[in-house]
């Protein structure tokens, strides 16, 4: 099982580093609802603040918290272990909120680009105990659905913590 998990997961890193060597076909739009059949990507990432709103919300570990590509999952999985390895965190902010502790209000998640089948942009806004906070979304279609790639602000990016 481990190496066909093994096979997959390399696979999955290939296919999405080829995908990313590749120049899409098209620009990147802004989504038009009535044309498109694939689901609105900020619909992907607005279930993610569920448990921030909701009081006394149990949160799983981040590996489970979004529905993360294959190779962002690999990446932060990796990242976990030299973690525990060294015993201390490589991460130590919570990256879907920018901060540590939370009191979140006025969420709006919009959908900022979309390629069809291919990745797209989301954005989080929202006050967190009353300063302004932006959260980026990179997504990949995997699956038959959007995924998670990478998540980012103005002062970092998920994907180089992960890969250092």
């Amino acid at each position: 099982m481990k190496t066909h998990r093994r096979s997959f997961v390399v696979g999955a890193l290939a296919a999405t580093a080829l995908a990313a060597c590749t120049p899409p076909a098209q620009e990147a739009q802004t989504p038009d609802p009535a044309a498109s059949t694939a689901p609105d990507p900020a619909d992907t990432i607005r279930p993610l603040y569920d448990p921030y709103l909701t009081e006394g919300a149990q949160f799983p570990g981040l590996e489970q918290q979004a529905p993360w590509s294959a190779a962002m999952l690999t990446a932060l999985q990796a990242m976990m272990a030299r973690s525990q390895a060294a015993g201390e965190p490589i991460l130590d902010f919570d990256p879907l909120i920018d901060a540590q502790d939370y009191q979140l209000t006025d969420l709006n998640v919009t959908t900022d680009s979309v390629v069809e089948n291919s990745h797209a942009t989301a954005r989080a806004s929202f006050n967190n105990g009353g300063a302004p906070v932006e959260v980026v979304y990179d997504l990949v279609w995997e699956n038959g659905g959007w995924r998670v790639d990478n998540v980012r602000t103005s002062r970092w990016d998920l994907r180089a913590i992960v890969a250092g």
